[in-house]
């Protein structure tokens, strides 16, 4: 094994504190660095523990091949640290979890360990079950919330793991795996931003290197039903104006930054952030951009970028109208001309395979739609990413069954076929979406499964030799349906949910949520 490498020097303001005297933690990002280190809700965890005099907080990233597990700052290992804290914002990094704790030699079994691990992170909002065989504890909610009642209890309680499950078990939003006597957990949410979520540490070699990561707004409310984080982040939340321009101060000129949201093109404090950053010649890029709602001012604000991203999902009308996201050909035509005439060059286009009550003829829109945008002999250059659907937990979809990997393998052949002449096409493999829907539906019986993943067992062959997790794929159809992650509670009624599936099959779409005037889902009454 070699030693990990000193990432520090590719780094600007990382904090390296003495030891002596304070309590450690190892912040835990179950992936590799250059994907933690684009992550801006693991960023601002790592940058708020360390203001504490009392914390030194150190970071650790799944190793490179024949990496040992060490801290970024000190090169230590996890058994030095006196509490352990996962972020986890991808359900198939659970896989890496238990990789990490049996790598990193603290072991499997919670009640076999002196040091407490806790995890958090929107993967584990969503369904901590699967995981929950190897985690003391969940801080289940957004960091700016829940800080304040769980840091005076690592500080005051850090060498006596039992009384600090214990004083953490008495807040709403901790799950507990081991109590037998927990109710619902209850997501613990900032109803009215005031400080803005945001790092200022970067890293050349982070995915996004070398960008300040902004949050600009939370959730969405668009009310796309296949979108876990559209219907998680309920009710959608801004910042106000002042909050946004303190934090110009701390952004260099000639900066790279990464603002951060599910929706802000109509969002005027947005567009007037967006405008501050251009006068210090800061080139920005967005989390995700709304065509439908793109105006002449958010445009300007292209500047400089050199690739967006548009998600239609599909070409097919009646499939528009299940997820609920009704993107028009004539819009998409429409903003590809702005976008051309601003000199932007590079644009993704991302649809899904695989969608509920999909059928041969909306694949044949899907294609015909794309051959359509491409005979218009754009200035640009266009590349197209397929997927394969995942049904996730508290969307309308968590009833959806996940198609037959045969028949979704077909669907894979048939548009290599059909637009296989395209060059910057990409299809991602049916079996990657399969594993996620495994781990994000999954419970306790997951555990297993999980461990012969982290040991590199092939997919198949444990399927082969665990076939009852398979009956996580077809969920009864019924509102009484009891899945594992029901004892979550995320803001929105399952009763809300199971009306949007209702409708997702009689093809009916619903409106933009609006908080000051809608009390439907029940996000805004909690």
């Amino acid at each position: 094994m070699k030693n990990l490498m000193d990432y520090t020097r590719f780094e600007k303001n990382f904090f390296r504190k003495k030891w002596t005297g304070r309590i450690s933690i190892a912040l835990v990002f179950p992936n590799h660095y250059q994907v933690g280190m684009s992550n801006l809700g693991f960023l601002y965890v790592y940058q708020r523990l360390n203001l504490y005099q009392e914390i030194v907080c150190e970071r650790v990233f799944l190793p490179e091949k024949n990496e040992k597990i060490r801290s970024i700052e000190s090169s230590r290992p996890l058994k030095d640290f006196n509490l352990i804290l996962f972020s986890i914002p991808f359900e198939v990094d659970y896989i890496n979890v238990v990789k990490i704790l049996q790598k990193g030699e603290l072991g499997l079994n919670p009640t076999q360990r002196t040091q407490p691990v806790l995890a958090g992170g929107v993967a584990t909002w969503l369904n901590p079950e699967p995981i929950s065989s190897f985690v003391d504890a969940f801080l289940l909610g957004e960091w700016e919330e829940i800080e304040k009642h769980v840091v005076p209890i690592f500080i005051e309680h850090f060498n006596h793991k039992k009384i600090l499950l214990e004083k953490l078990s008495t807040l709403n939003f901790v799950y507990l795996p081991l109590s037998s006597d927990q109710k619902k957990i209850k997501v613990a949410k900032i109803k009215k931003p005031e400080k803005v979520v945001y790092s200022d540490l970067i890293s050349q070699k982070a995915t996004f290197s070398e960008t300040y990561l902004i949050e600009v707004a939370k959730g969405c409310g668009r009310g796309c039903r296949f979108c876990a984080a559209g219907f998680m982040y309920r009710p959608p939340r801004g910042y106000p104006e002042k909050a946004l321009s303190d934090v110009l101060e701390n952004i260099p000129e000639n900066s790279k930054v990464g603002l951060v949201g599910l929706e802000f093109a109509n969002k005027q404090e947005i567009l007037e952030f967006g405008k501050k950053l251009l006068e210090k010649s800061c080139t920005l890029t967005f989390s995700s951009l709304r065509i439908d709602a793109l105006n002449e001012d958010f445009l300007e604000l292209l500047k400089g970028t050199k690739s967006v991203a548009i998600a239609p999902e599909t070409g097919s009308q009646k499939l528009k109208k299940v997820i609920n996201k009704n993107l028009t050909p004539e819009e998409i035509f429409e903003v590809l001309e702005k976008f051309q005439q601003r000199g932007l060059k590079n644009i993704k286009f991302y649809f899904m395979l695989g969608l509920p009550f999909e059928t041969q003829e909306d694949l044949e829109e899907t294609v015909k739609f794309i051959k359509k945008l491409l005979a218009q002999k754009y200035n640009l250059n266009l590349s197209f990413t397929f997927s394969f659907f995942v049904p996730k937990p508290h969307t309308p979809f968590q009833w959806a069954k996940f198609s037959d990997l045969k028949n979704l393998k077909e669907k894979e052949k048939w548009v290599k076929k059909e637009l296989g002449y395209v060059k910057n096409l990409k299809v991602e493999p049916p079996e990657e979406a399969l594993l996620q829907t495994l781990i994000a539906r999954g419970s306790k019986e997951l555990k297993d499964f999980l461990i012969s993943l982290a040991q590199g067992q092939n997919l198949k062959r444990i399927i082969k030799s665990m076939p009852k997790v398979l009956k996580s794929l077809c969920p009864q159809d019924s509102l009484e349906t009891e899945f594992p992650w029901d004892k979550i509670d995320l803001g929105v009624n399952k009763e809300f949910l199971w009306n949007e599936w209702q409708k997702a099959k009689n093809l009916k779409l619903t409106g933009f949520c609006h908080p000051e005037k809608c009390k439907l889902c029940g996000a805004c009454e909690k």
